[in-house]
This record gives structure tokens, sequence and C-alpha cells, in this order.
């Protein structure tokens, strides 16, 4: 009887100590949860840590060099020049370009002088001009005062063959815009000749071959002009109109080349007039 009790008592302590135990974690269920673990969590603040010093450590050896290029290069350059230089080549080329500048601006120089003394010195008197000044016109065009040259036809053609030749030349038919070149005309050897006048009949107005109407004034060396005659032409003192297809002598005008006399210090050169 007494050892049936005791046994009991004994295997009541014992599970009583085995409740009291912990039970071991399930292992195999962690391994398998999902999301990082612990220790992989507490890594990723530290990689945009590491990134930015690599960065800075990348723009701080840059800066290095750099500095290291400069303060090499002042130390072989010599006193006084700068760091950046331009090739030796390059400043060949430069001096070669200004030495041929300056041969090109002295023979240019030298040609407007021999000209000058020659057409123009010679011809003082001729050209009447104030010793100072000079007008050149091309060959077989005439001066006749002011700044213009002109060319007398020796055939007669019609108003548009004599507006194409004029044109060919870099010039225009004889335009006659003011009192004084009408006044010219008149000493002219030829009678009549034909003007860079013509009827628009889209405008219905007469304009020169300037793109300029006939003015009021203009209008009052006029006689008989009418855009059935749509031509205009010059007879003595008078502007009259006839059919453009007429032969008649015509004369084409251009702006003169002047030279100028232009003394600096002790050299004098002859130079071309600015417009």
């Amino acid at each position: 009887m007494t050892e049936e009790v005791t046994y009991a008592n004994l295997k009541f302590e014992n599970s009583h100590e085995l409740d009291n135990i912990t039970k071991p974690e399930d292992t195999k269920k962690k391994e398998f949860l999902p999301g990082p673990s612990t220790s992989s969590r507490s890594c990723w603040p530290v990689v945009p840590i590491l990134l930015t010093l690599c960065l800075a450590l990348l723009m701080a050896l840059v800066t290095l060099a750099v500095l290291c290029a400069i303060s090499c290069s002042a130390e072989n350059r010599q006193p006084g020049k700068p760091v950046f230089q331009i090739p030796k080549d390059y400043r060949k080329q430069l001096r070669d370009l200004n030495m041929t500048k300056n041969e090109l601006h002295a023979n240019f120089s030298n040609t407007l002088q021999a000209i000058g003394n020659q057409l123009c010195l010679e011809g003082e008197k001729n050209l009447k001009n104030n010793g100072q000044n000079c007008v050149l016109c091309p060959a077989n065009w005439k001066w006749e005062g002011g700044d213009t040259c002109y060319y007398h036809s020796k055939t007669t053609k019609s108003w548009e063959e004599s507006h194409q030749f004029c044109s060919s030349q870099n010039s225009t038919l004889l335009l006659i815009k003011e009192q004084a070149k009408l006044s010219l005309v008149q000493k002219f050897p030829r009678t009549s000749y034909w003007l860079g006048l013509i009827f628009r009949p889209q405008q219905r107005i007469w304009y020169w071959t300037d793109n300029t109407a006939l003015t009021e004034e203009q209008k009052s060396w006029t006689k008989q002009i009418n855009f059935l005659q749509p031509c205009g032409y010059v007879y003595y003192s008078t502007i009259y109109s006839r059919t453009c297809k007429e032969e008649v002598y015509y004369i084409c005008e251009k702006p003169a080349i002047q030279l100028q006399r232009g003394n600096n210090h002790w050299q004098e050169d002859w130079f071309v007039r600015p417009e």
C-alpha cells in the first residue's frame, strides 16, 4: 500500500516538472516566414551611406588631380606667361596672316596712289577737280561733272534692248530727276535719247526705273506723254513718250569711282571715298 502511494507522488512531481519546461520554438516555421530577417533588415540604411562616401571620395580625387595639373604647369611655365598658351604653329600662322594683310594693304595703297598720280594730277585741268579729289569712270564712259559716269550709245535700239544693255553694265538708262540733269542733256551731241521712264498700267502712273514715281515738278518738263506710248525719251530739254519698239539712241549712267587724297603725317595716299 505504501509503495503505491510513493509511486503516485513521484509520477505527479515528474509530470509537474515537465509542464514547467519551455517548449522549443518551431524553427522550421520561422525559416519560411515572409519578409527579411532581422539581420538583413538592419543592413539597408548602410548602403546609401557607403555610396555617398564613394562619390565624395571620387570627387575629391578628381579635384586633387586638376589642382596637381595646374600647379605642375605653373611650375614648368616661364614667369609672366599665361597657364594656357596658344600653340607655336597657330602663333606662326597668325603672324603670317598679319604680314600678308599688311602687304596687301601696302600694294593696294601703292596702286591707288599710282592711279591718282597718273589720272588725277595730270588730268586735273581736264577733270576740273579741286586737286584733292578725283573722279574715275570706266573705259568708253564719260564724266560730265558731278559724281556720275555716262555711256553714249553709237547705235539705236528699242527701249527694252537699251534697258537690258545698261543693266548688263551695272547701270541704268538716263534718269532726269533734277533740273541740272535736264540742262546737262542739252550739251550732249545727239538730240534724242531713251530715258529710264516707263508707264505702269497696273498703277496707272509713270515710274523711273529706280522705282520712284514721276513727281509734279518733273511732269512740268514733259509734253505729250500718254499711256498708249509708254516709254519715255528726251528731246533737247523736253521729255516725250513713244512706243517702246521704236529704235532710238540711249545713254546709260552709273556712279563714278571717287578717290580722295588724304594726309597721314608723312605718308600721302589715295583711298576710295565712302559713299
